[in-house]
């Protein structure tokens, strides 16, 4: 039976089937790298970067599973059309428990977090009190994002499917080649030429075919610019378009 989806379980899915050893290999260099930098010895010639690093949450402080890769982020955003922008974004209250989970970091860390991210449908950043599943990220000492908070209903099982032709122009050419073909296809022959002696696999239908495929790209063409439905590739991090 066909379910709802839980972005974040999607989300560590994607993680545990993506992460190979080399992958932790270079988090532990990063790791030791990023520890030199701030040693008694080096912290001054990296001042500007030590009082950032403050703003941020140390990776070995909280639980591995909950940190991502801004690439896993980006693969679950392109895969159900969502958008990870900036807090400032959402223009309405976030849920009390979030800001409670931001003040505990803040406490127990002794930290002063900031450069929060949120991901979410295009409909939960535009409209008030909207229950669509959305995460709330904070970035790492090493340049990941840990997941604080997630709250919402989970999305709908077809919202992969639905949007997987506006995911890029890829997609796009080959969604509109495949309803151009059904639609050739579907077309009885009297109604492609007049020759009584055409059978069904004729060059009329080849020449219908291209015929229907240019106008399809390019009512495809208006559609895209006069509505703003721009592709997910577009979007996913982009805050000045909202179609």
């Amino acid at each position: 039976m066909l379910g709802k989806v839980d972005i974040e379980n999607e989300l560590l899915k994607f993680k545990s089937k993506t992460r190979r050893e080399e992958d932790n290999l270079i988090e532990e260099v990063d790791r030791i790298l990023h520890e030199s930098v701030f040693n008694q010895k080096n912290v001054l010639d990296n001042l500007k970067n030590y009082n950032k690093s403050f703003e941020v949450i140390d990776e070995e402080d909280v639980d591995p599973s909950l940190v991502f890769k801004l690439s896993e982020i980006k693969a679950i955003a392109l895969k159900y059309r969502l958008r990870f922008l900036d807090s400032q974004c959402y223009k309405f209250d976030f849920p009390y428990e979030s800001v409670l989970k931001i003040e505990d970091l803040n406490s127990v860390f002794r930290k002063s977090l900031t450069g929060f991210k949120v991901l979410g449908t295009t409909k939960f950043f535009n409209k008030k009190n909207n229950n669509d599943c959305a995460l709330l990220f904070v970035p790492t000492n090493l340049g990941n994002y840990y997941l604080i908070h997630k709250w919402g209903e989970e999305l709908k099982w077809y919202r992969e499917y639905i949007n997987w032709p506006i995911k890029n122009i890829e997609n796009l050419f080959v969604s509109i080649i495949v309803a151009t073909l059904i639609i050739t296809l579907s077309l009885p022959t009297y109604l492609i030429t007049l020759d009584r002696k055409a059978t069904y696999w004729c060059g009329y239908r080849i020449g219908v075919f291209f015929h229907l495929l240019i106008f399809n790209m390019g009512v495809t063409t208006y559609i895209t610019f006069s509505f703003s439905k721009n592709l997910t590739t577009g979007i996913w991090n982009s805050d000045k378009d909202f179609g």
